[in-house]
């Protein structure tokens, strides 16, 4: 009769102890906050013209990188991207710029902020722009 009990009780003891080691050692996260300065949402922007990409992004966890996509709304094609690693700041600066060039009709493009944490956690923030030639 012992040993039909002793068994699952150790099962339940191994489980129970192997549950909670990774998340007694990671600390809360709370997301990273994205702010944009510019582009603000709706404004007009010629080919031949600079687009600027202007904010801050702070996360309690440390940066790892921070990343801009420009991408065309409709068909979702990549016109411009950047990657930087931002070297596990709590608070990081980006100025991103982009010569806009081989826009041929009006296009709706939608400009994303993509933080990464020093724990791999991603947020993102976009604003909606439109490109025109």
């Amino acid at each position: 009769m012992r040993k039909g009990f002793l068994l699952p009780a150790l099962l339940l003891l191994l489980l129970c102890c192997g549950c909670n080691k990774d998340e007694e050692n990671t600390p809360p996260d709370m997301a990273s906050v994205i702010t944009f300065t510019t582009p603000t949402a709706g404004t007009i922007f010629l080919n031949g013209t600079q687009l600027q990409v202007t904010g801050t992004v702070t996360d309690d966890q440390a940066l790892s990188a921070v990343k801009v996509e420009i991408r065309n709304a409709s068909n979702g094609t990549i016109l411009f991207q950047q990657n930087n690693p931002t070297g596990n700041v709590i608070f990081y600066g980006f100025t991103w710029n982009w010569n806009i060039t081989g826009i041929t009709a009006q296009t709706n493009a939608i400009v994303k902020v993509i933080a990464t944490d020093r724990y791999n956690y991603q947020v993102s923030k976009e604003v909606a722009v439109v490109l025109i030639d």
